[in-house]
Formats: C-alpha cells, sequence, structure tokens
C-alpha cells in the first residue's frame, strides 16, 4: 500500500464491497467538476447501486484505485485496458478525482503514480485525457511523464460551454504480465 502525504492518507485498489463510497464519490465529482468528466451526473444518479458494483474489477489488469481517509474513500483514479484486438497494449487512466479539501496535498499525485506503476506491467502505452483549464492536473500528469499529443476542440459539452481536452500518453517497455 503506498502512503501518499499527508500521512493520514492510504492508497488501495476498490474491491464491490466499497462500491457505495465509490458511487458517492464519483457523483460528488461529476455534480461538483462536469467538465472534467465525459459522463454526466445526470445519467449516472439514475444508476443502481448494483451498477457502480459492476464498474470496480474483480480481475483482469483493470483497477479502481481508492485514496483513503480513515474509512471515508477522498479520492480515485482508474485504469482500464482497451478491449479490442488490436488495441489490447493500450490502457486509459479515467475517473481521476480528488476532493477539493484535499488538493495540493500530494493525494492526486500519489493516485496518478499507482495506475502508471500497474498500467506498466500491463500495457505498452497509457492514455488519458484531461480539461486544458485544469492547470493543476495537466501539471501532474506532465511532472509524472505523460506527453501531449494533440488537443480535441469542444470534447465536452456542459449545457452551453465547450471543453476542450489536451490528449496525453505515456509509453513503457514491454509489459511484464
Amino acid at each position: 500500500m503506498v502512503q501518499p502525504n499527508p500521512p493520514l492518507l492510504s492508497l488501495r485498489p476498490l474491491v464491490p464491497s466499497d462500491a457505495r463510497a465509490f458511487r458517492d464519490l464519483r457523483l460528488e465529482a461529476l455534480a461538483g467538476v462536469p467538465e472534467a468528466f465525459g459522463s454526466s451526473y445526470e445519467e449516472e444518479v439514475a444508476r443502481s447501486l448494483d451498477d457502480f458494483r459492476a464498474m470496480i474489477p474483480e480481475s483482469g489488469p483493470g483497477r479502481i484505485f481508492g485514496g483513503w481517509s480513515g474509512e471515508r474513500l477522498v479520492g480515485m483514479a482508474g485504469f482500464a485496458v482497451q478491449g479490442r484486438l488490436k488495441a489490447r497494449h493500450k490502457g486509459v487512466m479515467w475517473g481521476v478525482y480528488v476532493q477539493p479539501n484535499l488538493r495540493g496535498q500530494g493525494l492526486g499525485e500519489a493516485l496518478v503514480r499507482q495506475v502508471v506503476t500497474h498500467a506498466a506491467a500491463h500495457v505498452i502505452v497509457l492514455e488519458a485525457a484531461v480539461g486544458l483549464s485544469n492547470t493543476g492536473a495537466r501539471r501532474t500528469y506532465h511532472k509524472l511523464g505523460f506527453r501531449p499529443y494533440g488537443i480535441e476542440r469542444k470534447a465536452l459539452r456542459v449545457g452551453d460551454t465547450f471543453y476542450d481536452e489536451e490528449l496525453l500518453f505515456m509509453e513503457f517497455e514491454t509489459p511484464r504480465v
């Protein structure tokens, strides 16, 4: 288990019994920063707890890593491998979120590092997308070795506002697994 700063926080992969905490944090993220996620609060609030439980991988390389303050889930970052045969060498980091009161304390970076370490064992390329206006996350991703390969204009639309995203990637040697 990785210990980010501050020391009261811990990281571990989510398991199906974490579904309620995952649902609560994901809905908080979607409602609080809708421009940061491809999914919407309106779509996901209608989903059942079993739907959220099914999102948490029990086997295979996919993972959702959680940042915990005691028993409370306060941050998360997901990893998934592309499903198509010709794209299985690629993975994507998704759903990165840290509660606002804990930002700037190292938890987001620790979660992203955890995804990168895990991805390196399973894929050759790790991709991510981040809003151009999210300078803190972009700075962290660049610091950790992600490189931009493009800008997707009007990647997301929230109401009448469009948001551009920076497309990022990181390459690894052949995965160990």
